[in-house]
């Protein structure tokens, strides 16, 4: 069964569209907050640690002495470059989550696509 709104002619509609112009402000004010979150991740015990942003961009790349030496010692690059993204996979992955977390403030928990 749906469930209507109660509106009073014109003035319930303007009501809630007033409330989805409002709602649209606070989540705009929330995505560029997110911009100023930072989250760090590290794999391989900080062999490589990723900082990104709450809008999942990577702001830092650090790679330890140590895996440096041994990738080189070694001739594994693969294990570098799987260390890489495995560091950013789950730096995004947090990021994702952070957003998620902050616009469900917004909206309630309701899950609107494309918002993050």
């Amino acid at each position: 069964m749906v469930r209507k709104l109660k509106t009073k002619g014109n003035n319930g509609q303007m009501d809630i569209m007033r409330q989805a112009q409002a709602m649209q402000q606070q989540m705009l004010v929330v995505q560029e907050g997110l911009k100023e979150k930072e989250l760090e991740t590290s794999v391989g015990g900080g062999a490589v640690t990723v900082k990104v942003n709450g809008q999942k961009e990577v702001l830092e790349i650090k790679l330890s002495d140590e895996v440096l030496k041994e990738a080189v010692e070694d001739n594994d690059k693969e294990m570098l470059e799987d260390l890489l993204v495995s560091a950013v996979k789950e730096a995004m992955r947090q990021a994702e989550e952070l957003a998620e977390k902050e616009m469900a403030k917004v909206t309630g928990g309701i899950n609107i696509p494309g918002l993050v």
